[in-house]
Protein backbone atom coordinates (compact mmCIF):
# COMPACT_ATOMS: atom_id res chain seq x y z
CA UNK A 1 0.00 0.00 0.00
CA UNK A 2 2.85 2.51 0.67
CA UNK A 3 4.29 1.90 -2.44
CA UNK A 4 1.01 2.44 -4.05
CA UNK A 5 0.40 5.98 -2.17
CA UNK A 6 4.63 6.86 -3.42
CA UNK A 7 3.93 6.47 -6.94
CA UNK A 8 0.45 7.94 -6.84
CA UNK A 9 2.10 10.77 -5.43
CA UNK A 10 5.02 11.11 -7.38
CA UNK A 11 2.59 10.93 -10.56
CA UNK A 12 0.86 14.18 -8.95
CA UNK A 13 4.29 16.03 -9.08
CA UNK A 14 5.23 15.27 -12.20
CA UNK A 15 2.17 16.53 -13.69
CA UNK A 16 2.49 19.49 -11.80
CA UNK A 17 5.97 20.44 -12.84
CA UNK A 18 4.77 19.79 -16.53
CA UNK A 19 2.14 22.47 -16.18
CA UNK A 20 4.73 25.10 -14.93
CA UNK A 21 6.92 24.10 -17.66
CA UNK A 22 3.90 24.50 -20.03
CA UNK A 23 5.04 20.74 -21.75
CA UNK A 24 1.04 20.91 -22.59
CA UNK A 25 1.47 23.98 -24.62
CA UNK A 26 -0.37 26.24 -22.34
CA UNK A 27 1.89 29.68 -22.53
CA UNK A 28 0.38 32.93 -21.05
CA UNK A 29 1.99 35.63 -22.44
CA UNK A 30 4.20 35.00 -25.51
CA UNK A 31 6.37 37.94 -27.14
CA UNK A 32 7.28 37.86 -30.91
CA UNK A 33 8.45 40.33 -33.53
CA UNK A 34 8.14 40.21 -37.03
CA UNK A 35 10.39 42.10 -39.39
CA UNK A 36 9.78 42.93 -43.38
CA UNK A 37 10.92 45.05 -45.74
CA UNK A 38 7.56 46.98 -45.76
CA UNK A 39 7.49 47.52 -41.47
CA UNK A 40 7.99 46.33 -38.00
CA UNK A 41 4.92 44.63 -36.84
CA UNK A 42 5.15 43.00 -33.24
CA UNK A 43 2.95 40.70 -32.01
CA UNK A 44 1.93 39.86 -28.73
CA UNK A 45 -0.23 36.93 -27.71
CA UNK A 46 -2.44 37.28 -24.06
CA UNK A 47 -4.41 34.79 -22.99
CA UNK A 48 -4.64 33.31 -26.84
CA UNK A 49 -5.58 36.89 -28.14
CA UNK A 50 -3.24 38.23 -30.67
CA UNK A 51 -2.71 41.98 -31.37
CA UNK A 52 -0.46 43.17 -33.50
CA UNK A 53 1.26 46.43 -33.31
CA UNK A 54 3.13 48.67 -36.45
CA UNK A 55 5.44 51.28 -35.85
CA UNK A 56 5.31 54.50 -37.54
CA UNK A 57 7.39 57.14 -37.33
CA UNK A 58 5.27 60.48 -36.67
CA UNK A 59 6.46 63.64 -38.59
CA UNK A 60 6.81 67.01 -35.94
CA UNK A 61 4.61 69.87 -35.95
CA UNK A 62 6.26 71.61 -39.11
CA UNK A 63 7.04 70.25 -42.67
CA UNK A 64 10.40 68.03 -42.39
CA UNK A 65 12.97 67.27 -44.86
CA UNK A 66 13.47 63.64 -46.76
CA UNK A 67 16.96 62.95 -47.65
CA UNK A 68 18.01 60.11 -49.84
CA UNK A 69 21.14 58.94 -47.72
CA UNK A 70 21.13 58.50 -44.04
CA UNK A 71 24.23 61.06 -43.30
CA UNK A 72 20.79 64.17 -44.66
CA UNK A 73 22.52 65.31 -47.38
CA UNK A 74 20.40 65.43 -50.46
CA UNK A 75 17.24 66.28 -49.97
CA UNK A 76 14.60 63.98 -51.74
CA UNK A 77 11.34 65.72 -50.77
CA UNK A 78 9.13 67.89 -48.05
CA UNK A 79 7.16 65.63 -45.35
CA UNK A 80 3.71 67.10 -43.66
CA UNK A 81 4.08 68.36 -40.25
CA UNK A 82 2.42 65.38 -38.08
CA UNK A 83 2.20 62.84 -40.76
CA UNK A 84 2.52 59.08 -39.96
CA UNK A 85 5.27 57.50 -41.98
CA UNK A 86 5.71 54.10 -42.59
CA UNK A 87 9.13 53.07 -40.35
CA UNK A 88 11.89 50.88 -42.35
CA UNK A 89 14.60 50.90 -40.71
CA UNK A 90 17.24 53.34 -38.05
CA UNK A 91 20.70 54.09 -38.17
CA UNK A 92 22.71 56.45 -35.94
CA UNK A 93 21.77 59.74 -38.01
CA UNK A 94 17.77 59.09 -38.91
CA UNK A 95 15.43 56.58 -39.29
CA UNK A 96 14.66 54.89 -42.76
CA UNK A 97 10.25 55.64 -43.80
CA UNK A 98 8.38 55.23 -46.76
CA UNK A 99 5.71 58.78 -46.62
CA UNK A 100 2.18 58.80 -47.68
CA UNK A 101 3.13 60.27 -50.78
CA UNK A 102 5.42 56.96 -51.24
CA UNK A 103 8.70 58.57 -50.62
CA UNK A 104 11.37 56.18 -49.28
CA UNK A 105 14.55 58.20 -47.56
CA UNK A 106 15.71 59.21 -44.80
CA UNK A 107 14.45 61.41 -41.71
CA UNK A 108 16.62 63.02 -39.04
CA UNK A 109 16.02 61.43 -35.56
CA UNK A 110 15.18 64.43 -34.50
CA UNK A 111 12.84 65.75 -36.85
CA UNK A 112 10.54 62.19 -36.08
CA UNK A 113 9.47 60.56 -32.97
CA UNK A 114 8.35 56.42 -33.09
CA UNK A 115 4.62 55.55 -32.10
CA UNK A 116 2.65 52.15 -31.97
CA UNK A 117 -0.46 51.80 -34.01
CA UNK A 118 -2.65 48.70 -32.71
CA UNK A 119 -3.81 46.63 -36.32
CA UNK A 120 -7.22 46.13 -35.94
CA UNK A 121 -9.36 43.62 -37.41
CA UNK A 122 -12.44 45.29 -39.65
CA UNK A 123 -15.58 44.47 -38.19
CA UNK A 124 -18.22 42.15 -40.60
CA UNK A 125 -20.76 43.79 -39.45
CA UNK A 126 -21.98 47.63 -39.03
CA UNK A 127 -23.67 46.58 -35.63
CA UNK A 128 -19.88 45.29 -34.67
CA UNK A 129 -18.15 49.04 -35.38
CA UNK A 130 -17.07 51.75 -33.35
CA UNK A 131 -17.84 55.07 -35.29
CA UNK A 132 -16.41 58.23 -33.66
CA UNK A 133 -18.10 61.22 -35.06
CA UNK A 134 -16.34 64.73 -34.83
CA UNK A 135 -18.78 67.87 -35.45
CA UNK A 136 -16.50 70.50 -36.85
CA UNK A 137 -16.03 73.53 -34.71
CA UNK A 138 -17.60 74.88 -31.62
CA UNK A 139 -17.34 77.82 -28.85
CA UNK A 140 -15.30 80.08 -29.96
CA UNK A 141 -14.65 78.66 -33.36
CA UNK A 142 -18.02 79.12 -35.10
CA UNK A 143 -16.12 77.72 -38.43
CA UNK A 144 -17.62 79.31 -41.81
CA UNK A 145 -20.43 81.97 -41.53
CA UNK A 146 -23.52 82.23 -44.28
CA UNK A 147 -23.32 85.16 -47.04
CA UNK A 148 -25.36 87.17 -43.90
CA UNK A 149 -23.33 85.97 -41.22
CA UNK A 150 -26.65 84.42 -39.47
CA UNK A 151 -25.69 81.01 -39.80
CA UNK A 152 -22.35 79.39 -38.19
CA UNK A 153 -21.01 75.69 -39.17
CA UNK A 154 -20.87 75.05 -36.00
CA UNK A 155 -24.46 74.46 -35.72
CA UNK A 156 -25.08 72.90 -38.44
CA UNK A 157 -22.17 69.78 -37.72
CA UNK A 158 -23.17 69.76 -34.26
CA UNK A 159 -27.14 68.83 -35.09
CA UNK A 160 -26.39 66.40 -38.27
CA UNK A 161 -23.94 64.58 -35.87
CA UNK A 162 -26.23 63.72 -33.52
CA UNK A 163 -28.76 62.71 -36.12
CA UNK A 164 -25.90 60.53 -37.97
CA UNK A 165 -25.68 59.48 -34.13
CA UNK A 166 -29.10 58.10 -33.66
CA UNK A 167 -29.51 56.78 -36.85
CA UNK A 168 -26.09 54.25 -36.51
CA UNK A 169 -27.12 53.13 -33.67
CA UNK A 170 -30.30 52.18 -34.62
CA UNK A 171 -28.00 50.18 -36.66
CA UNK A 172 -26.34 48.28 -34.21
CA UNK A 173 -23.27 50.26 -34.36
CA UNK A 174 -21.49 51.78 -31.11
CA UNK A 175 -21.27 55.86 -31.59
CA UNK A 176 -19.38 58.30 -29.45
CA UNK A 177 -19.48 61.82 -30.54
CA UNK A 178 -16.02 64.72 -29.47
CA UNK A 179 -18.76 66.49 -27.99
CA UNK A 180 -22.54 67.03 -27.42
CA UNK A 181 -22.99 70.60 -26.72
CA UNK A 182 -21.28 74.00 -28.43
CA UNK A 183 -17.68 73.44 -27.15
CA UNK A 184 -14.18 73.97 -28.23
CA UNK A 185 -12.69 70.53 -28.26
CA UNK A 186 -8.42 70.42 -29.72
CA UNK A 187 -7.84 69.24 -32.50
CA UNK A 188 -4.87 66.80 -30.59
CA UNK A 189 -7.40 65.99 -28.66
CA UNK A 190 -9.80 64.94 -31.30
CA UNK A 191 -7.38 62.38 -32.40
CA UNK A 192 -6.64 61.33 -29.26
CA UNK A 193 -10.32 60.19 -28.50
CA UNK A 194 -10.59 58.56 -31.90
CA UNK A 195 -7.40 56.48 -30.62
CA UNK A 196 -8.75 55.50 -27.38
CA UNK A 197 -12.45 54.78 -28.44
CA UNK A 198 -10.54 52.48 -30.93
CA UNK A 199 -12.65 53.95 -33.79
CA UNK A 200 -13.39 51.80 -36.39
CA UNK A 201 -14.35 54.44 -38.74
CA UNK A 202 -13.84 58.05 -37.65
CA UNK A 203 -15.49 61.53 -39.60
CA UNK A 204 -15.43 64.84 -39.40
CA UNK A 205 -18.36 66.63 -40.40
CA UNK A 206 -17.92 70.37 -42.04
CA UNK A 207 -19.61 72.83 -44.26
CA UNK A 208 -16.97 74.63 -46.87
CA UNK A 209 -17.08 78.15 -47.43
CA UNK A 210 -15.10 79.56 -51.08
CA UNK A 211 -13.03 83.27 -51.36
CA UNK A 212 -16.85 84.88 -52.80
CA UNK A 213 -19.81 84.06 -52.57
CA UNK A 214 -21.75 80.93 -54.41
CA UNK A 215 -19.08 79.97 -56.73
CA UNK A 216 -18.98 76.32 -55.40
CA UNK A 217 -21.93 73.92 -54.81
CA UNK A 218 -21.67 69.89 -53.63
CA UNK A 219 -20.40 67.96 -51.32
CA UNK A 220 -16.74 66.78 -50.81
CA UNK A 221 -15.39 63.34 -48.81
CA UNK A 222 -11.73 64.05 -48.19
CA UNK A 223 -9.27 61.29 -46.77
CA UNK A 224 -4.97 61.54 -46.40
CA UNK A 225 -3.75 57.90 -46.25
CA UNK A 226 -4.04 55.81 -49.42
CA UNK A 227 -5.71 52.99 -47.13
CA UNK A 228 -8.72 54.97 -46.59
CA UNK A 229 -9.65 55.67 -50.00
CA UNK A 230 -11.66 53.05 -50.52
CA UNK A 231 -13.73 54.20 -47.64
CA UNK A 232 -13.95 57.71 -48.93
CA UNK A 233 -15.12 56.37 -51.93
CA UNK A 234 -17.85 53.68 -50.50
CA UNK A 235 -19.01 57.28 -48.05
CA UNK A 236 -19.15 59.38 -51.70
CA UNK A 237 -21.25 57.17 -53.43
CA UNK A 238 -23.69 57.12 -51.25
CA UNK A 239 -24.74 60.52 -51.46
CA UNK A 240 -25.71 60.63 -55.00
CA UNK A 241 -29.41 60.84 -54.35
CA UNK A 242 -29.07 64.07 -52.40
CA UNK A 243 -30.23 67.57 -53.02
CA UNK A 244 -26.95 68.72 -53.12
CA UNK A 245 -24.38 67.21 -55.43
CA UNK A 246 -21.21 64.88 -54.62
CA UNK A 247 -18.01 66.48 -55.50
CA UNK A 248 -16.34 62.96 -55.07
CA UNK A 249 -13.30 62.12 -52.77
CA UNK A 250 -10.18 64.31 -52.72
CA UNK A 251 -6.85 63.83 -50.65
CA UNK A 252 -7.18 66.46 -47.54
CA UNK A 253 -3.95 68.00 -45.54
CA UNK A 254 -5.92 67.83 -42.74
CA UNK A 255 -4.81 67.30 -38.63
CA UNK A 256 -7.59 65.03 -37.49
CA UNK A 257 -6.89 63.06 -40.66
CA UNK A 258 -3.03 63.24 -40.88
CA UNK A 259 -2.46 62.64 -36.97
CA UNK A 260 -5.07 60.25 -36.41
CA UNK A 261 -4.08 56.59 -36.01
CA UNK A 262 -7.73 55.32 -37.33
CA UNK A 263 -9.55 55.15 -40.22
CA UNK A 264 -10.21 58.58 -41.01
CA UNK A 265 -13.00 60.81 -42.91
CA UNK A 266 -13.49 64.59 -43.28
CA UNK A 267 -16.79 64.96 -45.05
CA UNK A 268 -17.98 68.96 -46.31
CA UNK A 269 -21.32 68.39 -46.85
CA UNK A 270 -22.02 71.52 -48.64
CA UNK A 271 -21.05 75.23 -48.85
CA UNK A 272 -22.12 77.93 -46.15
CA UNK A 273 -21.27 81.03 -48.62
CA UNK A 274 -23.97 79.33 -51.47
CA UNK A 275 -27.16 80.76 -50.73
CA UNK A 276 -28.68 77.29 -52.44
CA UNK A 277 -26.58 74.90 -50.66
CA UNK A 278 -27.26 76.81 -47.11
CA UNK A 279 -31.25 76.26 -47.82
CA UNK A 280 -30.29 72.35 -47.68
CA UNK A 281 -27.64 72.46 -44.55
CA UNK A 282 -29.79 74.10 -42.34
CA UNK A 283 -33.25 71.75 -42.48
CA UNK A 284 -33.64 69.11 -40.42
CA UNK A 285 -34.36 67.01 -43.73
CA UNK A 286 -31.42 67.57 -44.97
CA UNK A 287 -29.53 66.47 -41.97
CA UNK A 288 -31.34 63.51 -41.84
CA UNK A 289 -30.39 62.34 -45.63
CA UNK A 290 -26.79 62.57 -44.51
CA UNK A 291 -27.05 60.37 -41.52
CA UNK A 292 -29.32 57.73 -43.76
CA UNK A 293 -26.36 58.21 -46.64
CA UNK A 294 -23.94 57.89 -43.81
CA UNK A 295 -25.22 54.61 -42.56
CA UNK A 296 -26.00 53.00 -45.68
CA UNK A 297 -22.60 53.48 -46.89
CA UNK A 298 -21.01 52.43 -43.58
CA UNK A 299 -23.28 49.33 -43.82
CA UNK A 300 -21.74 48.55 -47.38
CA UNK A 301 -18.17 49.19 -46.47
CA UNK A 302 -18.41 46.81 -43.35
CA UNK A 303 -19.96 43.80 -45.39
Amino acid sequence: MKKIIGAFVFAIIIIIICFQIDVFGQKKIVGQTVSSTNSTVTKTKESFDDTEQETLIKIGKNDRTLYTDDSLTTPLATINGGELAEFLSETKNAYQIKTNDGYTGYLALEDGTKVTKNIQTKPEELSDAVIVLDPGHGGNDTGALSNDEQTEEKDITLSTAIKVKKALEDAGATVYLTHTTDELVQLGDICDYSEEKKADVFISLHADSTEYANEATGITTYYYYGQEETLAQTIADSFTDLPLDSRGISTGNYQVLRENLQPSILIEMGYMNNDSDLKELVTDSYQQQIAASLTQALTAYFQ
